[in-house]
């Protein structure tokens, strides 16, 4: 018989591991609403968004920003200019870099869709009060920062000749 995520959870899954079946279940979440407003996806999305947003204009801040590979986001810009959701221009300050405009077909996807995801993030962020919000973020911050080491001793390390 198969457990269910709360039996496995509980049963001692590294949290590693938790996060990244939430992770996928959000993801998932997302992808179906989005996929009903329009022709993005979720990273295609996740670009306008931060644009949007004035959050991030330049190449580099917006795909750290949206967590996305240089090659596959390199892709999507191209797909997304295609598409006719925004404009590159060069970046007179980083001539390795563009900025990052939408155009207006990327800002109304961006008007229509937005409000969208919002009352979905109002629906997440209900499950928790305000006091488990405020847990969460500061657990995400003090992990996110544990992520950051690699180094650690090897527990059991089996020789090569066996």
């Amino acid at each position: 018989m198969t457990k269910s995520a709360a039996e496995a959870i509980a049963e001692g899954l590294h949290i590693p591991f938790q996060i990244a079946q939430l992770h996928s279940a959000l993801s998932t979440q997302a992808k179906a609403i989005i996929s009903r407003h329009g022709d993005l996806n979720l990273a295609q999305w996740r670009i306008v968004r931060l644009v949007a947003l004035d959050i991030a204009n330049t190449t580099t801040a917006v795909r750290k920003g949206a967590g996305i590979d240089k090659s596959q986001f390199s892709k999507m810009l191209g797909v997304l200019e295609d598409k006719g959701y925004l404009k590159l221009r060069p970046f007179e300050e980083d001539k390795r870099q563009h900025l990052i405009e939408l155009t207006e077909k990327g800002r109304t996807s961006h008007d229509r869709l937005g409000p969208v995801l919002e009352a979905r993030q109002e629906h997440l962020v209900s499950a928790l009060t305000a006091d488990e919000q405020a847990t969460v973020l500061k657990a995400i911050k003090l992990l996110s920062e544990a992520a950051q080491k690699t180094d650690f001793p090897d527990a059991y390390v089996i020789p090569e000749d066996e």
